[in-house]
């Protein structure tokens, strides 16, 4: 009975997780509870109808999105592509952020969505409040980037 109560007390106080669900973005899939609490205070939600547009090529990148459920389409007006659809867990604004800070692309809504959005500026408040949070965000976004750079080569070698 002894040997049960340090793990009940553990239990009975330990923060509840609100924000497990940051654990599918690959961006966060290193933080901890504490962590991703406090990025989850600076999400804020918001909902679109297909086809409504969210943000226009060669508009400030100030906002990355996290797709929540439905699927966006950004359409990159300077290259001969289709369109490219964006589902969860996908996330938009990491490369824009870090090459022009002005968005490549445009996007709209391809059907009913659901978007997280973290501004910038509130993620970079962050990660200098608290270093170990930043180097874990900043390690994320550059696998993200190797990864988009890989997919690259491999599309160009075909």
């Amino acid at each position: 009975m002894a040997s049960l109560f340090p793990s009940w007390l553990k239990a009975f106080f330990a923060a509840k997780d609100n924000h497990k669900e940051l654990l599918k973005y690959s961006l966060f899939k290193d933080l901890d509870s504490h962590q991703r609490r406090m990025v989850g205070e600076l999400l804020h939600s918001r909902e679109y109808k297909a086809g409504d547009l969210i943000f226009e090529a060669g508009h400030p990148a100030e906002v990355i999105y996290f797709v929540e459920s439905g699927e966006m389409e950004l359409t990159y007006p300077q290259a001969d592509t289709e369109p490219v659809r964006f589902e969860p867990p996908e996330f938009v604004g990491i490369f824009d952020h870090f090459d022009t800070q002005k968005r490549h692309a445009s996007a709209k809504a391809a059907t009913d969505l659901k978007l997280l959005a973290l501004p910038v500026s509130d993620l970079h408040d962050l990660c200098k409040r608290d270093t170990a949070l930043g180097v874990k965000v900043m390690r994320a976004c550059c696998e993200y980037l190797a990864s988009l750079c890989v997919k690259k080569e491999v599309l160009h070698k075909r």
